[in-house]
Protein backbone atom coordinates (compact mmCIF):
# COMPACT_ATOMS: atom_id res chain seq x y z
CA UNK A 1 0.00 0.00 0.00
CA UNK A 2 1.28 3.46 -0.90
CA UNK A 3 0.98 5.98 1.89
CA UNK A 4 1.35 9.72 1.47
CA UNK A 5 1.29 11.57 4.78
CA UNK A 6 -0.55 14.88 4.94
CA UNK A 7 1.48 16.05 7.92
CA UNK A 8 4.65 18.13 7.56
CA UNK A 9 7.84 16.56 8.88
CA UNK A 10 10.66 18.43 10.53
CA UNK A 11 12.54 18.14 7.24
CA UNK A 12 9.85 20.17 5.49
CA UNK A 13 10.17 22.90 8.08
CA UNK A 14 13.95 23.02 8.35
CA UNK A 15 15.20 22.12 4.88
CA UNK A 16 12.49 22.28 2.25
CA UNK A 17 9.69 24.74 2.87
CA UNK A 18 8.15 24.99 -0.58
CA UNK A 19 4.83 26.72 -0.04
CA UNK A 20 3.89 30.29 -0.93
CA UNK A 21 5.84 30.56 -4.18
CA UNK A 22 5.99 34.00 -5.73
CA UNK A 23 2.95 34.56 -7.93
CA UNK A 24 5.20 36.61 -10.20
CA UNK A 25 6.96 33.39 -11.22
CA UNK A 26 4.71 30.39 -10.51
CA UNK A 27 0.97 29.81 -11.04
CA UNK A 28 -0.27 26.57 -9.37
CA UNK A 29 -3.46 26.44 -11.45
CA UNK A 30 -1.53 25.82 -14.68
CA UNK A 31 -0.84 22.25 -13.52
CA UNK A 32 -4.45 21.51 -14.49
CA UNK A 33 -4.70 23.56 -17.68
CA UNK A 34 -1.22 22.68 -19.02
CA UNK A 35 0.06 19.45 -17.42
CA UNK A 36 3.06 19.45 -19.75
CA UNK A 37 4.87 22.10 -21.73
CA UNK A 38 7.77 22.17 -24.15
CA UNK A 39 10.86 24.19 -23.25
CA UNK A 40 14.16 23.97 -25.12
CA UNK A 41 13.01 20.79 -26.85
CA UNK A 42 12.25 19.05 -23.55
CA UNK A 43 8.79 18.00 -22.39
CA UNK A 44 8.46 19.41 -18.88
CA UNK A 45 6.02 17.88 -16.39
CA UNK A 46 4.16 20.96 -15.18
CA UNK A 47 3.21 19.78 -11.73
CA UNK A 48 3.75 20.56 -8.07
CA UNK A 49 6.17 18.99 -5.60
CA UNK A 50 3.64 16.72 -3.88
CA UNK A 51 2.27 15.41 -7.18
CA UNK A 52 5.81 14.78 -8.46
CA UNK A 53 6.57 12.84 -5.28
CA UNK A 54 3.46 10.69 -5.71
CA UNK A 55 4.37 10.04 -9.34
CA UNK A 56 7.88 8.85 -8.43
CA UNK A 57 6.61 6.63 -5.60
CA UNK A 58 4.06 5.02 -7.93
CA UNK A 59 6.72 4.42 -10.58
CA UNK A 60 8.93 2.72 -7.99
CA UNK A 61 6.08 0.67 -6.53
CA UNK A 62 4.95 -0.64 -9.93
CA UNK A 63 8.44 -1.04 -11.38
CA UNK A 64 7.96 1.48 -14.17
CA UNK A 65 11.39 2.41 -15.60
CA UNK A 66 11.67 6.14 -14.99
CA UNK A 67 14.78 8.21 -15.67
CA UNK A 68 14.38 11.64 -14.09
CA UNK A 69 16.07 14.96 -14.85
CA UNK A 70 15.70 18.23 -12.96
CA UNK A 71 16.10 20.90 -15.65
CA UNK A 72 17.54 24.21 -14.47
CA UNK A 73 19.34 27.10 -16.17
CA UNK A 74 22.71 25.33 -15.89
CA UNK A 75 21.30 22.21 -17.55
CA UNK A 76 19.90 24.33 -20.41
CA UNK A 77 23.29 25.98 -20.94
CA UNK A 78 24.97 22.57 -21.05
CA UNK A 79 22.35 21.29 -23.49
CA UNK A 80 22.98 24.24 -25.80
CA UNK A 81 26.67 23.40 -26.11
CA UNK A 82 26.40 19.60 -26.11
CA UNK A 83 24.01 17.92 -28.55
CA UNK A 84 24.55 14.49 -27.03
CA UNK A 85 23.60 15.82 -23.62
CA UNK A 86 20.53 17.54 -25.09
CA UNK A 87 19.34 14.17 -26.42
CA UNK A 88 19.88 12.58 -22.98
CA UNK A 89 17.78 15.25 -21.26
CA UNK A 90 15.11 15.33 -23.97
CA UNK A 91 14.67 11.55 -23.82
CA UNK A 92 14.22 11.39 -20.04
CA UNK A 93 11.01 9.78 -18.81
CA UNK A 94 10.36 12.72 -16.46
CA UNK A 95 11.75 16.23 -16.64
CA UNK A 96 10.91 18.68 -13.88
CA UNK A 97 11.49 22.45 -14.01
CA UNK A 98 13.96 23.45 -11.32
CA UNK A 99 14.50 27.07 -10.33
CA UNK A 100 13.48 30.59 -11.20
CA UNK A 101 15.26 30.53 -14.56
CA UNK A 102 12.87 27.94 -15.96
CA UNK A 103 9.95 29.86 -14.46
CA UNK A 104 11.05 32.98 -16.34
CA UNK A 105 11.49 31.01 -19.58
CA UNK A 106 8.03 29.46 -19.23
CA UNK A 107 6.46 32.88 -18.72
CA UNK A 108 8.28 34.15 -21.81
CA UNK A 109 6.70 31.40 -23.94
CA UNK A 110 3.28 32.11 -22.45
CA UNK A 111 2.64 29.23 -20.03
CA UNK A 112 3.67 29.86 -16.41
CA UNK A 113 4.94 26.90 -14.43
CA UNK A 114 2.89 25.55 -11.55
CA UNK A 115 5.77 25.11 -9.10
CA UNK A 116 9.51 25.02 -8.55
CA UNK A 117 10.01 21.25 -8.58
CA UNK A 118 13.62 20.99 -7.44
CA UNK A 119 15.45 18.05 -5.94
CA UNK A 120 16.17 19.71 -2.60
CA UNK A 121 12.46 20.24 -1.93
CA UNK A 122 11.38 16.88 -3.37
CA UNK A 123 13.94 14.78 -1.47
CA UNK A 124 12.54 14.95 2.10
CA UNK A 125 9.01 14.29 0.84
CA UNK A 126 10.26 11.41 -1.29
CA UNK A 127 12.24 9.94 1.63
CA UNK A 128 9.24 10.15 3.96
CA UNK A 129 6.82 8.67 1.41
CA UNK A 130 9.27 5.90 0.47
CA UNK A 131 9.73 4.99 4.12
CA UNK A 132 5.98 4.84 4.67
CA UNK A 133 5.59 2.72 1.52
CA UNK A 134 8.57 0.44 2.30
CA UNK A 135 10.48 1.50 -0.81
CA UNK A 136 14.26 1.58 -0.56
CA UNK A 137 16.40 4.52 -1.71
CA UNK A 138 20.13 4.39 -2.54
CA UNK A 139 22.26 7.56 -2.43
CA UNK A 140 25.14 7.67 -4.93
CA UNK A 141 27.41 10.69 -5.21
CA UNK A 142 29.36 13.41 -3.48
CA UNK A 143 32.83 13.23 -1.97
CA UNK A 144 33.49 10.29 0.35
CA UNK A 145 31.32 10.53 3.45
CA UNK A 146 28.79 13.04 2.16
CA UNK A 147 26.06 10.60 1.05
CA UNK A 148 26.45 8.77 4.37
CA UNK A 149 26.19 12.06 6.29
CA UNK A 150 23.06 12.98 4.32
CA UNK A 151 21.53 9.63 5.27
CA UNK A 152 22.33 10.22 8.95
CA UNK A 153 20.77 13.67 8.75
CA UNK A 154 17.57 12.15 7.47
CA UNK A 155 17.62 9.75 10.42
CA UNK A 156 17.79 12.72 12.78
CA UNK A 157 14.85 14.25 10.95
CA UNK A 158 12.99 10.96 11.37
CA UNK A 159 12.59 10.32 7.66
CA UNK A 160 15.68 8.19 6.97
CA UNK A 161 14.02 4.79 7.14
CA UNK A 162 14.00 4.35 3.37
CA UNK A 163 17.76 4.72 2.85
CA UNK A 164 19.15 1.25 2.15
CA UNK A 165 22.66 2.18 1.02
CA UNK A 166 25.11 4.94 0.12
CA UNK A 167 28.28 5.30 -1.95
CA UNK A 168 30.44 8.27 -2.81
CA UNK A 169 30.73 9.54 -6.38
CA UNK A 170 34.53 9.37 -6.64
CA UNK A 171 34.77 6.03 -8.40
CA UNK A 172 36.03 5.06 -11.86
CA UNK A 173 33.12 5.37 -14.28
CA UNK A 174 34.10 2.17 -16.08
CA UNK A 175 35.63 -1.20 -15.37
CA UNK A 176 35.72 -3.23 -12.17
CA UNK A 177 35.21 -0.33 -9.78
CA UNK A 178 32.02 0.79 -11.50
CA UNK A 179 30.84 -2.83 -11.70
CA UNK A 180 31.25 -3.12 -7.93
CA UNK A 181 29.26 0.07 -7.32
CA UNK A 182 26.41 -1.13 -9.54
CA UNK A 183 26.46 -4.53 -7.82
CA UNK A 184 26.19 -2.81 -4.42
CA UNK A 185 23.22 -0.73 -5.57
CA UNK A 186 21.42 -3.81 -6.89
CA UNK A 187 22.22 -5.85 -3.79
CA UNK A 188 20.65 -3.15 -1.60
CA UNK A 189 17.23 -3.81 -3.09
CA UNK A 190 16.67 -0.10 -3.71
CA UNK A 191 13.75 0.87 -5.92
CA UNK A 192 14.92 4.48 -6.23
CA UNK A 193 18.51 5.60 -6.87
CA UNK A 194 19.53 9.23 -6.42
CA UNK A 195 22.69 10.07 -8.37
CA UNK A 196 24.59 13.20 -7.37
CA UNK A 197 27.56 13.41 -9.74
CA UNK A 198 26.94 16.91 -11.09
CA UNK A 199 25.76 18.09 -14.50
CA UNK A 200 26.22 16.71 -17.12
CA UNK A 201 28.10 13.67 -15.75
CA UNK A 202 25.24 12.31 -13.63
CA UNK A 203 22.69 12.28 -16.46
CA UNK A 204 25.20 10.76 -18.86
CA UNK A 205 26.05 8.07 -16.31
CA UNK A 206 22.40 7.28 -15.66
CA UNK A 207 21.56 7.07 -19.38
CA UNK A 208 24.51 4.72 -19.96
CA UNK A 209 24.01 2.46 -16.94
CA UNK A 210 20.31 2.47 -16.12
CA UNK A 211 19.78 -0.83 -17.93
CA UNK A 212 22.22 -2.43 -15.47
CA UNK A 213 20.33 -1.22 -12.40
CA UNK A 214 17.45 -3.20 -10.93
CA UNK A 215 15.93 -0.03 -9.45
CA UNK A 216 13.16 1.28 -11.75
CA UNK A 217 13.51 4.95 -10.74
CA UNK A 218 16.85 6.75 -11.17
CA UNK A 219 17.14 10.49 -10.54
CA UNK A 220 19.96 12.96 -11.15
CA UNK A 221 20.16 15.25 -8.12
CA UNK A 222 23.33 17.36 -8.49
CA UNK A 223 24.70 18.65 -5.19
CA UNK A 224 21.67 17.57 -3.16
CA UNK A 225 23.63 15.49 -0.65
CA UNK A 226 25.81 18.47 0.30
CA UNK A 227 22.72 20.29 1.59
CA UNK A 228 21.50 17.40 3.68
CA UNK A 229 24.99 16.60 4.96
CA UNK A 230 25.23 20.17 6.23
CA UNK A 231 28.17 21.11 3.98
CA UNK A 232 26.12 23.78 2.13
CA UNK A 233 23.34 25.85 3.70
CA UNK A 234 20.08 26.55 1.92
CA UNK A 235 18.99 30.09 1.26
CA UNK A 236 16.62 31.74 3.76
CA UNK A 237 12.97 31.02 3.03
CA UNK A 238 12.33 34.60 1.91
CA UNK A 239 14.88 34.23 -0.90
CA UNK A 240 13.53 30.84 -1.97
CA UNK A 241 10.00 32.23 -2.25
CA UNK A 242 11.10 34.80 -4.85
CA UNK A 243 13.39 32.45 -6.74
CA UNK A 244 16.68 33.96 -5.56
CA UNK A 245 18.31 30.89 -4.05
CA UNK A 246 21.03 31.13 -6.71
CA UNK A 247 22.03 34.52 -5.29
CA UNK A 248 22.55 32.96 -1.86
CA UNK A 249 24.74 30.24 -3.33
CA UNK A 250 26.76 32.83 -5.24
CA UNK A 251 27.31 34.79 -2.04
CA UNK A 252 28.54 31.65 -0.24
CA UNK A 253 30.86 30.45 -3.02
CA UNK A 254 31.66 33.45 -5.25
CA UNK A 255 34.87 32.10 -6.79
CA UNK A 256 33.46 28.71 -7.70
CA UNK A 257 30.04 29.88 -8.86
CA UNK A 258 30.61 33.35 -10.34
CA UNK A 259 30.96 32.09 -13.89
CA UNK A 260 28.04 29.68 -13.60
CA UNK A 261 25.62 32.28 -12.28
CA UNK A 262 26.80 35.64 -13.61
CA UNK A 263 27.94 34.58 -17.09
CA UNK A 264 25.65 31.55 -17.14
CA UNK A 265 22.51 33.53 -16.34
CA UNK A 266 23.18 35.91 -19.21
CA UNK A 267 23.66 32.97 -21.57
CA UNK A 268 20.48 31.37 -20.28
CA UNK A 269 18.43 34.52 -20.87
CA UNK A 270 19.69 34.50 -24.43
CA UNK A 271 18.56 30.88 -24.86
CA UNK A 272 15.20 31.70 -23.24
CA UNK A 273 14.65 34.68 -25.55
CA UNK A 274 15.38 32.57 -28.63
CA UNK A 275 13.07 29.84 -27.35
CA UNK A 276 10.23 32.31 -26.77
CA UNK A 277 10.64 33.84 -30.24
CA UNK A 278 10.77 30.40 -31.86
CA UNK A 279 7.60 29.24 -30.11
CA UNK A 280 5.75 32.43 -30.97
CA UNK A 281 6.79 32.09 -34.61
CA UNK A 282 5.63 28.47 -34.61
CA UNK A 283 2.24 29.45 -33.19
CA UNK A 284 1.82 32.22 -35.77
CA UNK A 285 2.79 29.83 -38.54
CA UNK A 286 0.33 27.23 -37.27
CA UNK A 287 -2.48 29.81 -37.17
CA UNK A 288 -1.70 31.08 -40.64
CA UNK A 289 -1.74 27.53 -42.03
CA UNK A 290 -5.33 27.01 -40.86
CA UNK A 291 -8.03 27.57 -43.52
CA UNK A 292 -9.75 30.91 -42.91
CA UNK A 293 -13.08 29.13 -42.59
CA UNK A 294 -11.76 26.89 -39.81
CA UNK A 295 -10.65 29.95 -37.86
CA UNK A 296 -13.90 31.84 -38.33
CA UNK A 297 -16.32 28.94 -37.59
CA UNK A 298 -15.29 29.03 -33.92
CA UNK A 299 -17.16 32.30 -33.42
Amino acid sequence: MIVMSNTHSKADDRLAIASHRSAALWHPETAQSSPTLSLFGVTIANTNIDAATRDLILAARYNRPTRVVFVNAHVVNEMASNTTYWHIVASADRAYADGSGLAVAARMVGTPLADNVNGTDVFPRLARAASESEIGIFLLGGVPGVADAASKRLDKLRIGGAIVGTHHGHFQKEGAEQDAVIAAINASGAKIVLVGLGVPIQDQWIATNMHRLTAPVVIGVGGLFDYFAGRVSRAPHALRVIGMEWGWRLMLEPRRLAHRYLVGNIKFLGHATREALAQRHKRRQSNSDQPSGARSTRA
